[in-house]
């Protein structure tokens, strides 16, 4: 079996007056012959809520990781 991995993109941008914004992105689950589709996991206006998303990402990836495993076994 594969081991579970998954990436996630951070685009991190200033609008306006200097005004933070970023958008974090992944891919979607696939079925054989289809192309992932770019899903987006957060959109954040601090870079705390970036952090934040970052880390509720990762625990959610972890989870499901866990239990395809378990499940697996």
């Amino acid at each position: 079996m594969d081991q579970p991995s998954a990436a996630l993109l951070i685009r991190v941008w200033l609008e306006g007056a200097g005004e933070f914004r970023a958008r974090l992105l992944t891919l979607g689950d696939t079925t054989a012959g289809t192309l992932a589709e770019e899903v987006t996991v957060a959109v954040a206006s601090s870079p705390d809520d970036v952090l934040d998303a970052v880390r509720d990402w990762i625990d959610g990836f972890t989870q499901q990781a866990t239990s395809l495993v378990d499940s697996d076994g």
